[in-house]
């Protein structure tokens, strides 16, 4: 199995790219908020096997000192081969190297200590759907009580 992995936006499948998200499973997306997202963002992962798109990952960054990682996916049939790690390392090889933020999914937060994050104290989020958020498991709770205003 050779994976290639590179950031060349117009090789892009949309279509493709919302399914692998979906099936990651990261999150259900509209086509259009996918595009939007990773075609705005500062840097990108694709990974392919035999021209299928496999995962990918997406970045935010001024381009100086700070950044953040968002939407690191992988097929679950290609998860537990490197493919991950690798995206992240592409990407963590090509930001600015000061700050780098990102949000795991809740079951995935050994895989990012291993790759030298470390949980914060003091991050804090305003969602539009926050309750999907708590839900699965994103938002801290404390003493039985939802941690974040408005739940």
């Amino acid at each position: 199995m050779t994976v290639t992995y590179h950031s060349d936006i117009s090789r892009v499948n949309w279509e493709e790219l919302r399914a692998v998200i979906e099936r990651a499973p990261l999150a259900r997306r509209d086509i259009e908020e996918v595009r939007a997202a990773f075609s705005s963002s500062y840097l990108c992962c694709f990974a392919e096997i035999d021209g299928t798109l496999v995962g990918a990952g997406r970045a935010i960054s001024d381009g100086v000192t700070n950044s953040a990682i968002f939407d690191v996916v992988v097929l679950p049939e290609y998860q537990r081969r490197g493919i991950g790690r690798t995206i992240m390392q592409y990407l963590l090889q090509r930001l600015p190297k000061r700050s780098v933020l990102l949000v795991s999914v809740p079951a995935h937060e050994e895989f990012y200590r291993r790759l030298g994050f470390h949980k914060l104290k003091t991050a804090y989020l305003r969602h539009e759907d926050i309750g999907r958020w708590m839900r699965e498991g994103y938002v801290e709770q404390r003493g039985g009580e939802w941690a974040a205003a408005g739940a």
